[in-house]
């Protein structure tokens, strides 16, 4: 569905969803860092839209952590936007790999459907945002999210 785009608190969604993760994190021997932008200027977006992708991303994070590490969230303002990074220290993935993140249904999980990249990335683009990923085999990935700012 179209977003309802609305002047939101970034930071005050990623804390719902990292609370409402907060056990799921723990159990997996994920230690979260929240490293939020006092000066966070309120973005465009429809709320539940955005849970959906922060929550897709941290459960990724966390599945490519199978022995615990740590998930580090950033809150940065930029020009016209404001950047979200996830970033965490779990397997990483190749380029070819990279490439194929947004297409629907590719997959590297087992039992995985290969939709919630693709998903996420056309609810940002649908806010005028965007998603990128940059990883290193064995070091990690990070998620740049991109939204507007309000």
């Amino acid at each position: 569905p179209r977003p309802d785009l609305d002047p939101r608190d970034v930071t005050a969604v990623l804390d719902t969803v990292l609370d409402f993760t907060r056990e799921e994190l723990e159990r997996a021997g994920v230690n979260v860092v929240r490293d939020f932008a006092l000066d966070t200027p309120h973005v465009l977006a429809d709320e539940g839209q955005l849970r959906q992708v922060f929550l897709n991303l941290l459960r990724n994070s966390r599945e490519a952590m199978p022995s615990g590490g740590r998930l580090t969230i950033i809150t940065r303002p930029a020009e016209d936007a404001v950047e979200v990074t996830v970033r965490d220290t779990g397997q990483g993935m190749t380029e070819e790999a990279r490439q194929h993140l947004f297409e629907p249904f590719f997959t590297t999980k087992e039992g995985g459907t290969g939709l919630g990249l693709a998903v996420s990335q056309q609810i940002l683009q649908a806010h005028g945002g965007s998603l990128s990923c940059q990883s290193i085999p064995g070091q990690g990935t990070a998620f740049v999210l991109r939204l507007p700012r309000a």
